[in-house]
């Protein structure tokens, strides 16, 4: 295994992800063709290409049906690309140009944040809006802090990348009925397996690792509640734990 990319559990979900890719370009009809040259940006974008699948796994694995779980794993989609669509945008010191381009990037992007309001309301998860909106609050700090501030690469990766999966861990809880204890554990279950994908892709291995062990007991103690065998949030951890032995990861510690 070379990469992340290689993972086996997204073999697993290539009928779902088909379905996933039609939904997503026929909700984003008339302006596709105008978002498509985005989309082909992120083609090599680790997030853009995992955070869908991670999502729809966490999503099944808590028992939400099929086109639940393909609906909402759209909506994160719909959240990154917003996100990456606005970090276009620059500032005067950085050569912005004041032109039809940048008043497209603006206007797509918060298009594009509209429609996950209305997807979430349209699906009855309107309850979730408060949570998106954190997310989108901490992903705009990370921006700020990367951007500004100076910020460390994990610190930027923290903040810009892993909200997504953290509270889609958080929102899979909550919308399935799981009490504030039991869905802050999910969150931070998110939060780690999404650190350790992201930090592992960057070649900080032995950050990511210590990360992932983190999540990996934090699955123990949920599975034991939630015993769902060959889950695919299981097989993620499996391919993730494998990554991370062919890395030497493990001996290196």
């Amino acid at each position: 295994m070379n990469t992340i990319f290689d993972f086996q559990f997204t073999r697993d979900l290539i009928t779902e992800m088909a379905d996933l890719e039609k939904a997503f370009k026929y909700s984003l009809q008339p302006w596709w063709d105008s978002i498509n040259s985005y989309v082909n940006d992120l083609k090599n974008d680790l997030t853009w290409t995992i955070l869908p699948l991670v999502v729809m796994s966490i999503y099944k694995y808590v028992g939400h049906n099929r086109q639940f779980c393909i609906t909402m794993s759209n909506i994160f989609r719909y959240c990154y690309l917003a996100h990456r669509i606005h970090a276009l945008v620059k500032d005067d010191e950085e050569g912005q140009q004041h032109d039809r381009q940048l008043q497209f990037n603006i206007l797509i992007g918060d298009y594009i944040s509209g429609y996950i309001l209305k997807a979430l309301v349209d699906i009855q998860a309107d309850s979730q809006v408060n949570n998106f909106a954190v997310m989108i609050a901490e992903v705009n700090e990370g921006m700020v802090i990367g951007q500004k501030l100076n910020g460390n690469c994990t610190e930027v990766i923290q903040k810009t990348r892993v909200p997504f999966y953290a509270t889609a861990f958080l929102t899979a809880a909550q919308l399935a009925g799981y009490d504030a204890q039991t869905s802050s554990l999910y969150q931070k279950m998110g939060f780690h397996l999404g650190m350790s994908l992201e930090l592992g892709q960057v070649g900080l291995i032995k950050a990511a690792v210590d990360h992932f062990r983190q999540c990996q007991a934090m699955f123990m103690q949920i599975n034991q509640r939630n015993y769902r065998p060959n889950s695919n949030l299981e097989k993620a951890l499996n391919d993730l734990d494998s990554y991370f032995c062919h890395q030497g990861a493990y001996m290196a510690i």
